[in-house]
């Protein structure tokens, strides 16, 4: 059974020190880490290093499903590290960021959107880009 990390133990770590932490619990290289989240092993370094560089949302969200640990615990270091040891309700979710470039400038032009417009652009955006239904079994 690996070690429990608690949250008032952790608040304080930077970034760095929580990717860090993550990885070292699962017994992983860096290497072994950039490799599952799809980066080259430089960047795994950076991401442990106290001024190195963070990794993007798209990074951070595979860092969190590699490792097993709550991406807000990842992100902010508030809550249980750990997922599945507490019943709460994450503060923040993955979803609720922009996961890449693309998708930040279409924020950025739907904060534009006047309120009278909203309901019929997405009401367009619906109709051109219907929900992809899972196959079924």
């Amino acid at each position: 059974m690996g070690r429990r990390i608690t949250a008032k133990r952790t608040f304080t770590l930077g970034l760095h020190s929580r990717i860090r932490q993550a990885r070292e619990l699962l017994g992983l290289s860096r290497s072994e880490l950039a490799r599952r989240v799809g980066v080259g092993p430089s960047a795994a370094i950076q991401w442990e290093l106290p001024k190195g560089t963070a990794p993007s949302v798209k990074h951070l969200i595979a860092i969190a499903e590699t490792t097993d640990v709550s991406f807000e615990w990842l992100t902010t270091g508030r809550g249980s590290a750990r997922l599945g040891m507490t019943h709460e309700i994450p503060a923040i979710s993955p979803d609720c960021f922009a996961h890449d470039l693309f998708e930040e400038e279409l924020l950025k032009l739907a904060r534009r959107v006047p309120g009278r417009h909203r309901d019929a652009l997405l009401r367009y955006l619906q109709l051109v880009y219907p929900p992809v239904r899972s196959p079924r079994r």
